[in-house]
């Protein structure tokens, strides 16, 4: 299973390193989201842990319909994050703790604005898996400090954020159509 979780951990690092020279976010065939899969950020939904199913809100689904009509959801984060940030990506190496249980990693994301201003956010993800190896559970953390700029950058209040409001924008702002 260690070898399963590294594989996993290190698709989601490469999708996010290499992003813009491949224009795509992927995290691969094996990251597979268990039924039951909960996600928690203690900056989102007031730190509440939140079913992935709970996540597809009809907001969502309708902002999906509209923006990204072929599902890939990760793409239009990026590109919505690309607009104010040409260069985003992790700019670390990878970092991963891999154990039977799951994996832990920790990412540096930085982009630059046009001013020159480099923004920087530090992430720490730890994912757990079942006997399959599909994520049960997915929690991740952010310095709050170096989060701020960036929500404010999209227009968004970071006090009382959800991940179905963040969604929904990333989705609008990050939509080829646009």
């Amino acid at each position: 299973m260690e070898r399963l979780h590294r594989r996993i951990a290190h698709a989601k690092w490469e999708t996010y390193a290499m992003a813009p020279e491949t224009k795509k976010i992927s995290y691969g065939d094996e990251w597979i989201y268990a039924p039951d899969a909960v996600m928690m950020c203690p900056l989102f939904n007031n730190g509440a842990e939140s079913p992935m199913a709970n996540l597809a809100s009809d907001e969502v689904l309708e902002a999906m319909q509209n923006f990204a009509p072929d599902g890939d959801m990760p793409t239009c984060e990026f590109r919505m994050w690309w607009k104010h940030l040409p260069d985003f990506r992790i700019v670390t190496r990878f970092d991963c703790a891999a154990a039977d249980w799951g994996f832990a990693v920790r990412d540096t994301y930085a982009g630059t604005l046009a001013d020159g201003t480099v923004l920087e956010l530090h992430e720490w993800d730890y994912a757990w898996t079942n006997e399959e190896g599909h994520i049960t559970r997915w929690d991740w953390f952010v310095d709050s400090p170096e989060w701020y700029p960036f929500v404010e950058l999209i227009g968004l209040d970071p006090n009382g954020l959800t991940y179905q409001a963040y969604t929904v924008n990333f989705l609008r702002e990050g939509s080829i159509s646009r």
